[in-house]
């Protein structure tokens, strides 16, 4: 049997996020995953400024290329196009992502361990027991990060009213070098097509924040041809969503979820990666405080959850509005005014919310230099 102090379920963002706080401070945490990494995650893979903000370390080796310009179509109207002088996003594949952060949170002193499925998790008066296909491991707390559909979860009951969207992705192989991340509204039901340019390939995906839409490789097959002429469209794959995180309400002692598992992606435009870090570093402060004595760890994680989803309810919020009239939704987005305050509230590093609270004082907000980013593009 093992023992730890923390025992992590699932070793991405969120995952890592958590271990790596911990382990910093001294705890004895073990990460554990039913995959080998490096491995594919779906996921377009755009570092918004507010991730890279959130990140406790930087992630320059991993980052392909940084846009400033972001183009928005609906239809056939003509696109929308917003040139800045800021970073909108750093264009990462998740893989390689993934497989650096781990590698930062080893080096922290967090421990890792390949695992079979869990079989039961048992909660013991100041312990939990988690069961695998081949061995036990015994934890004060649990940190659950295994994704959309989550073990953790579904065990525990610790969040029976998560929702669901989709996404499916592949890769059209061609010199992205010097293209600019584009998104294209209404491709799909309450939801997107985008392209991000990757330097060697294109990532191209579609999104959709109703469960009841079906999205198939045919579909994506077709969105890629339409917007590159691409006759392949590699390596697809498709992956459930975590929507509704705003009404998660931590329930247990000792079990927290986080990122995707506590259904924490904004359902407006699908940002995950930047709640999943947040979350995760939000369980490992509750954890730490009770384990100094300074408060207990549910009501701490408890406060931290309910302003990340304010954030995700205000998107959704927004989602709905949006999508609901999609041609006046798209006309007011369209707008200079709006346009711009939106794309300065991302390179400032603002949420969603945040945006809608602070939008007449916008055009008066400096934005602050990422440090550690390469060029825009390669060769600027």
């Amino acid at each position: 049997m093992t023992t730890t102090d923390v025992l992590v379920v699932g070793a991405g963002p969120a995952g890592c996020a958590a271990a790596y706080d911990l382990a910093t401070s001294g705890r004895d945490i073990l990460l554990v995953d039913r995959r080998s990494f490096p491995r594919v995650k779906p996921c377009a893979g755009a570092l918004t400024p507010k991730t890279l903000q959130a990140l406790r370390f930087p992630v320059a080796p991993v980052i392909r290329q940084v846009t400033t310009t972001f183009i928005s179509r609906r239809d056939d109207e003509p696109p929308t196009v917003y040139e800045g002088r800021h970073p909108l996003a750093a264009m990462t594949v998740r893989a390689e992502l993934d497989q650096y952060v781990l590698e930062r949170t080893l080096a922290s002193g967090a421990r890792f361990t390949k695992i079979g499925a869990i079989r039961g998790i048992h909660v013991e008066s100041e312990h939990l027991m988690v069961q695998t296909a081949t061995e036990r491991l015994r934890c004060r707390y649990l940190v659950g990060a295994d994704g959309a559909n989550s073990t953790v979860r579904r065990l525990t009951g610790e969040f029976p009213d998560i929702g669901w969207g989709f996404g499916i992705e592949g890769h059209v192989a061609g010199n992205a070098a010097t293209q600019d991340f584009e998104i294209d509204f209404g491709v799909v039901p309450f939801g997107y097509g985008w392209v991000f340019p990757k330097g060697d390939h294109f990532n191209v995906g579609v999104f959709t924040s109703d469960a009841t839409v079906a999205l198939h490789p045919d579909r994506l097959r077709a969105y890629a041809r339409a917007r590159l002429g691409a006759r392949d469209c590699t390596q697809i794959v498709g992956q459930q969503v975590g929507l509704g995180g705003w009404r998660y309400r931590p329930r247990s002692r000792r079990i927290f979820l986080v990122g995707d598992a506590a259904g924490l992606t904004e359902p407006l435009l699908g940002e995950g990666i930047y709640y999943a870090v947040k979350s995760g570093q939000a369980a490992a402060e509750a954890i730490e405080a009770e384990l100094e004595g300074t408060a207990p760890a549910r009501d701490l994680f408890r406060a931290r959850m309910r302003v990340l989803g304010r954030d995700v309810s205000s998107a959704a919020r927004l989602a709905r509005r949006f999508h609901g009239d999609l041609a006046l939704g798209y006309r007011i987005l369209a707008t200079p005014l709006v346009t711009y305050c939106a794309v300065k509230g991302c390179a400032a590093g603002m949420t969603i919310r945040d945006v809608i609270r602070g939008f007449y004082t916008l055009p008066f907000r400096r934005v602050q230099p990422l440090p550690g980013l390469p060029a825009s593009k390669p060769g600027a």
